[in-house]
């Protein structure tokens, strides 16, 4: 099960407390990993929370879950597609394609409590395949086009 909601960016937190205390019928603490990941103390639901602009999405599921949110803002965002792959920037033809190879990464990097910074060059997304460190990854991987942006959930599988 993953429940996904979208929200304004502006509150999310107080509407994932809202979220979580109607799922679970308390409002539970909310800690953060040495990475800054915030999770529940005992792991009763995982979560992930993004924010793009003024808009915003909640992942709810009961295996990790990451999400990710990007609008469009008219960018070819050359020099970081230069960094990727061969293959992978061959998929990419438009801000779009850029967005969804990039949403898919944060929302994996977020299902594991990871930072970019830790990840982003053993990632590559080619053929709707994600591999970190060379290795196909078993995950789920579930990449919206909005009207204004892309949304992508990545899950255990």
């Amino acid at each position: 099960m993953i429940k996904l909601f979208l929200t304004s960016a502006e509150g999310i937190y107080d509407r994932l407390n809202e979220i979580l205390r109607d799922m679970l019928g308390y409002t539970p603490e909310i800690k953060r990993t040495a990475a800054g990941k915030p999770f529940i103390g005992g792991n009763p639901l995982y979560f992930s929370v993004t924010h793009s602009g003024r808009r915003g999405a909640i992942a709810i599921a009961e295996k990790p879950v990451g999400v990710d949110l990007e609008l469009f803002k008219g960018e070819l965002h050359a020099l970081v597609k230069n960094s990727f792959p061969k293959e992978e920037q061959d998929e990419i033809t438009c801000e779009r394609d850029f967005l969804r190879h990039w949403t898919v990464r944060e929302a994996f990097v977020k299902m594991h409590g990871k930072t970019l910074a830790e990840t982003l060059k053993n990632l590559q997304y080619c053929g709707a395949n994600l591999y970190f460190n060379g290795e196909l990854q078993a995950v789920e991987i579930f990449t919206h086009a909005l009207d204004n942006g892309i949304l992508t959930v990545c899950t255990e599988k």
